[in-house]
């Protein structure tokens, strides 16, 4: 059995189109709530804190991230590959106990990187904040959260695994922002500063995963049983699972570095400023995962069943899709890079060079990125941490020579140009071992409509984009996107698109609750 939706086994592809654009519109949805959210959290953050205090956050926030990837160990990814496989093949007791091993695996050592943390939190204090005293109260409040987001992700992983992309929408991108923004609200208004915000973060993690493991057992307890599976059948997820783990770490690093060497060379204010920008550069990312979220199921299924034609189709069109989605993303963050910052403060606006750089790297990703997906759900795990480790030394090397020249744009060109490299090795290996690619004609299509869209936007703004209000902004905005929707609709859609966005409609009527 396969783990594909019904009618795989034609040789359309059209077959797979539907499943993997209705769960796409799902996560979409769910990365276009998230996005909102931390929009709107950072601007509340950066109207309450100052730049300084901004800054500490997004240096332990980040710290957090990545030692929540460590004690994670790459074992989300092995989840998901190694479910829905077993799923596929009617073995739910063998997807039971992947989950489990992936449990028992990963919360002792996320337990263990929070220990390290509360210990060795004055020694980071000394080198990254100043020996701030609030920092480093600050950090050993977060570590707490560790534990709770490797299990949120382990168990966010198992419904992935399972197709259930919703699931993942409710706890992750919905429950635990909104309970992030909430929570922190009523911390600052109480007067709790930025340890109150911390604690926040922590309970909002616990909310997060309480919501995950509550759809974890819905699951499993709605799914069928079966024969006892495998007497091992996590140990090819184990075997899978330890060449990620440190790619990646060392992808996270590799988004994060730069960041942190801010902080080291620079001060808190820079990191504040950086910070902001990032967090809006990479809303182009956001949309990517979550199109690979659903497409990595399938990747796996058909890696498994060697079907090249269809894959090499699947990755055309699902690129497609991304790029259309995250094109206007790009060009309304390069254009309107000042008034979008200005929304933070006077500071900010005065660096929108950076939101500028780094969302031309998010950009290149988004256009390249894709192959990845196939390059880890294939097996070769060992690949994607020979190019995460290549564009981390890279990145690294131009944060050294470049922050202390050029502080905040220095960073983000490091950022940008690992993003080239890292997403140039992915697409040149897919070539090389598949022959397959993500590029036709099709793409010429949302290229005019950007750019017909950006030429009339900027022009009729040019005397107003560098001093515009937050109205203006949001006016110029929203022509622009009118601009683009009404520029496609008006050179038509591909007739497989037209044929797709039919089966979604048909197939979301038929099953409102899969």
């Amino acid at each position: 059995m396969s783990v594909a939706p019904d009618n795989v086994q034609t040789e359309s592809t059209t077959a797979y189109l539907p499943h993997v654009a209705k769960g796409a519109i799902i996560n979409l949805a769910g990365a276009g709530g998230r996005m909102f959210i931390l929009y709107l959290y950072t601007l509340m953050l950066a109207r309450v804190l100052t730049v300084s205090e901004l800054g500490t956050y997004f240096m332990m926030f980040t710290i957090i991230t990545i030692l929540g990837l460590v004690s994670t160990a790459g074992l989300d990814s092995g989840v998901v590959r190694y479910i829905a496989l077993n799923v596929g093949e009617g073995q739910y007791r063998s997807a039971r106990k992947v989950l489990k091993v992936g449990l028992l695996a990963g919360i002792p050592v996320g337990l263990v990187s929070a220990v390290l943390l509360i210990l060795f939190a004055p020694r980071i204090g000394e080198l990254l904040f100043d020996n701030d005293l609030t920092a480093v109260r600050g950090l050993r409040i977060f570590a707490l959260a560790i534990p709770f987001w490797v299990t949120a992700r382990l168990l966010n992983a198992a419904t992935q695994g399972f197709h259930k992309m919703q699931y993942q929408v409710y706890s992750r991108d919905l429950g635990e922002q909104l309970s992030k923004l909430i929570l922190s609200s009523v911390a600052i208004v109480l007067g709790l500063g930025l340890l109150g915000v911390i604690w926040a973060n922590v309970a909002a993690l616990v909310i997060a995963m309480l919501l995950s493991a509550f759809f974890v057992v819905s699951v499993f307890l709605s799914s069928k049983s079966d024969a006892a599976g495998a007497e091992r059948p996590a140990k090819g997820m184990i075997l899978y699972s330890l060449p990620l783990a440190l790619s990646h770490v060392i992808g996270m690093i590799l988004l994060w570095v730069d960041l942190l060497l801010l902080g080291y060379f620079g001060n808190s204010s820079d990191v504040g400023i950086y910070g902001a920008a990032l967090r809006i550069g990479v809303a182009s990312s956001t949309i990517v995962l979550a199109f690979g979220t659903v497409f990595n199921p399938v990747i796996s299924d058909l890696c498994k069943r060697n079907d090249i034609r269809q894959l090499s189709n699947l990755l055309k069109t699902v690129t497609r899709w991304i790029f259309i989605c995250c094109y206007p993303i790009f060009l309304v963050a390069f254009f309107f890079a000042e008034p979008i910052m200005r929304i933070f403060g006077h500071e900010y606006a005065a660096n929108s060079s950076v939101l500028m750089i780094l969302a031309t790297g998010q950009m290149i990703n988004v256009v390249l990125g894709s192959s990845g997906f196939i390059i880890v759900m294939s097996g070769r795990s060992h690949l994607e941490l020979l190019n995460i480790a290549s564009a981390l030394i890279v990145n690294v090397t131009l944060c050294f020579l470049l922050i202390p020249r050029y502080g905040a744009n220095g960073a983000a060109l490091a950022n940008m140009t690992s993003m080239i490299v890292v997403n140039i090795m992915r697409a040149s290996e897919l070539w090389i071992i598949m022959r397959i690619h993500a590029y036709d004609r099709s793409y010429l299509k949302p290229l005019l409509a950007g750019g017909v869209g950006a030429l009339v936007t900027v022009s009729a703004g040019r005397f107003t984009i560098e001093n515009a209000g937050l109205l203006q902004t949001l006016v110029l905005i929203t022509s622009f996107l009118a601009i683009f929707v009404l520029t496609m609709l008006a050179m038509g859609l591909n007739e497989q698109d037209k044929t797709i966005l039919r089966l979604v409609k048909v197939r979301m009527r038929r099953e409102p609750s899969s």
